[in-house]
């Protein structure tokens, strides 16, 4: 084996120790207690090679996140169906349950999360006057997080986007989900 395998093996396998003491870390303990140390300390990897290959604690979470992407969500080489995509994301979820409660809710006081609270009460109680769906059904629910979701990841694609049409268009586009919403259920 050459030297450049070797050394593609041994980053590999230090990244791989890294993510893996991160991840098993917050199972225990949300993630901004956890510091650059007690990473180290569990993967027995020196401080100074972790600063070789990562910046800080939030560059190892975004690449151990990438890397859980790329082995376990395969959107980017398949064609996938929404319904299909919706399957995977759910199953990832699930096998990394902890994980995805903790970084889904770390935004409690970001402004996603204050516009996920408002708009939530205003849909809850159009849908509870307007549909057949009950106030505190599960289906109401899956209806206002789909809705939320969807209007909050349009914002945001939107925004990113220097604004590429303008506003009274964007209103057309998502007509489609309060036409889905407005059904009797």
């Amino acid at each position: 084996m050459d030297n450049k395998t070797n050394d593609d093996l041994r980053v590999r396998r230090t990244h791989k120790l890294l993510y893996s003491a991160l991840l098993d870390l917050m199972e225990k303990q949300p993630f901004e207690n956890i510091t650059v140390k007690q990473i180290c300390d569990l993967a027995m990897v020196h401080r100074t090679t972790f600063y070789t290959h990562f910046n800080d604690k939030f560059d190892l979470l975004s690449r151990a996140l990438r890397q859980i992407a790329d082995d376990e969500l395969n959107f980017v080489d398949t064609f996938i169906s929404p319904s299909e995509a919706i399957k995977e994301v759910f199953s990832v979820a699930i096998k990394h349950k902890k994980l995805f409660s903790q970084l889904l809710s770390e935004e409690r006081d970001s402004l996603r999360n204050l516009l996920r609270r408002e708009m939530g009460v205003g849909i809850h109680k159009y849908l509870v006057e307007n549909t057949s769906l009950e106030g505190n059904s599960i289906d109401i629910q899956i209806a206002i997080e789909a809705h939320i979701g969807a209007v909050l990841g349009v914002l945001n694609w939107w925004i990113e986007n220097n604004m590429p049409i303008d506003k009274e268009d964007i209103y057309k586009k998502l007509d489609i989900l309060t036409k889905l919403n407005s059904r009797d259920h």
